[in-house]
């Protein structure tokens, strides 16, 4: 029993910036009419003053003006906590579904879709059983074994966009692992998973998601952090390779900018 588990709707704020030169090359600030009122109450025995001003700080150069978007992490908002997909609810389901396509607001449904598969060793088939799958993988593939001429590998017109702004097509072939006969029982899931890869089509860039408070999907999945045991020793140790890299107890407080990065995980020591 192979076990492949894939959290799809990681999401959290990111912060950016923005640089101008300084001066009168860049712009001025620009005041409008003001207005000075006071006002007299004899019978409380108090006075007062009021002033109003209009102001606007306007750029005139754009030309000496950057915006840097997705400069820095600033938590997660979703999707990262331990809750699954109930694949036989159909309830469980329609939330899943429902809360992906709504990119306008925060994630707050199941976090990770299991994704369970026999295989029999005594297979032919299982010669094409790979331990170690490519990095970034494609979770949401319109392939179907079952519909394939002469039951070989087929691949279709599956393609992604490899840059946000869906100008660059990449053939991924090499990042489809759902595409061989171990994995018949994957088109069942896929039916039942939202239209990942639609929204990983109509995706915005940084700058344009930002201003329309849209979330950036993606229908590719990086491999997280993997141990293997065996007789209850670990004998393999895979650490992550997603868009923060490597997790460990700590590590939080490092991408907050609130502790000191160091070159590998912590351990535990006793010093006599």
């Amino acid at each position: 029993m192979e076990l492949v588990i894939i959290r799809p709707n990681i999401e959290h704020h990111m912060l950016g910036i923005i640089m101008g030169q300084g001066g009168d090359n860049l712009g001025n600030t620009l005041w409008g009419q003001t207005e000075l009122s006071c006002y007299d109450d004899s019978m409380h025995g108090i006075w007062g003053m009021s002033y109003k001003y209009h102001e606007r700080a306007i750029v005139f150069n754009e030309k000496n003006l950057i915006r840097l978007w997705d400069v820095a992490y600033d938590g997660y908002c979703g999707g990262k906590d331990a809750t699954a997909v109930n694949w036989e609810d159909p309830d469980d389901v329609d939330k899943f579904r429902q809360a992906t396509n709504d990119i306008s607001q925060n994630y707050r449904a199941q976090s990770m879709m299991v994704l369970a598969f026999h295989h029999d060793t005594a297979s032919a088939d299982y010669n094409n059983f790979k331990r170690n799958w490519p990095s970034p993988i494609v979770f949401h593939d319109d392939y179907d074994y079952n519909q394939a001429p002469n039951r070989q590998k087929h691949y279709g017109n599956f393609t992604l966009t490899a840059d946000p702004s869906n100008i660059h097509v990449t053939n991924v072939q090499d990042m489809r692992v759902f595409n061989n006969p171990l994995y018949q029982a994957y088109s069942h899931y896929y039916h039942h998973m939202p239209h990942f890869s639609n929204l990983h089509k109509i995706r915005k860039p940084a700058g344009t998601a930002a201003v329309e408070n849209e979330t950036f999907c993606d229908a590719l999945a990086f491999q997280g952090t993997m141990k293997t045991f065996q007789g209850g020793h670990e004998v393999e140790h895979i650490q992550g390779s997603g868009h923060h890299g490597p997790d460990w107890v700590g590590v939080a407080s490092v991408r907050s900018g609130k502790g000191y990065k160091i070159a590998s995980q912590p351990g535990l020591q006793r010093l006599v």
